[in-house]
C-alpha cells in the first residue's frame, strides 16, 4: 500500500549534503506526485523520516516534496487493542493554497511504512559509502532506523 521509490542509481551529488534525482511514493495504486518525479531525494527522505518518527509517537505530521507544490499528510489512526497500528496518508497538491487538492488518500499499516523507509535508508547508506561522499554518509549514519511500531496491548477483561 505504501512504498517509497528512491532509485539510488538516479542520484547525482551536486553539492554539500545535496543530491538531485528521482523520488516518489506509491500510495495504493497511485504514484505521487508522479512516477519518476525529479526532486531533492535526500531532503524528501529526511522530511518523510522525521514525519514518521512523530507519527510513531501519535502525532499528525506533513512531509514535503521540494520541487512543486506537493506534500503528504500523515495521520495516525486510533489504534484498536491487539490490532496493527495504521496511518492515514493523504497526497496533497497545494498549488492553489486556498483550495488544496487531495490527489490520493490511503490507510496503510504503519509497520509497512516503517519497513519501506528503513529499507530505503539502508540503500542510501550503501550508496553514500560507494560514492565516497563522507558528509552525506555521516548524515545518513546519524539518522536512526525507525523502530517497529508496537500494537496496543489487548485490554484485560476485568
Amino acid at each position: 500500500m505504501f512504498e517509497l521509490k528512491l532509485p539510488v542509481e538516479t542520484l547525482e551529488v551536486r553539492g554539500p549534503l545535496f543530491a538531485a534525482g528521482v523520488v516518489w511514493l506509491r500510495l495504493g495504486g497511485t504514484d505521487f506526485p508522479e512516477s519518476g518525479w525529479h526532486d531533492s531525494p535526500l531532503s524528501v527522505f529526511g522530511s518523510l523520516h522525521t514525519a514518521v518518527q512523530e507519527v510513531l509517537k501519535g502525532e499528525t505530521r506533513d512531509a514535503y516534496f521540494f520541487d512543486g507544490s506537493y506534500f503528504v499528510k500523515m495521520i495516525p489512526v486510533a489504534a484498536t487493542s491487539g490490532s496493527p497500528r495504521l496511518v492515514r496518508i493523504a497526497g496533497v497538491c497545494d498549488s492553489d493554497e486556498a483550495n488544496p487538492a487531495v490527489v490520493t488518500d490511503i490507510t496503510a499499516p504503519l509497520r509497512g511504512v516503517v519497513e519501506s523507509l528503513n529499507s530505503v535508508l539502508q540503500s542510501l547508506r550503501a550508496w553514500a559509502a560507494d560514492e565516497g561522499d563522507a558528509e552525506i554518509q555521516a548524515m545518513l549514519l546519524a539518522m536512526p532506523d525507525l523502530p517497529e511500531p508496537v500494537a496496543p496491548a489487548p485490554m484485560s477483561p476485568c
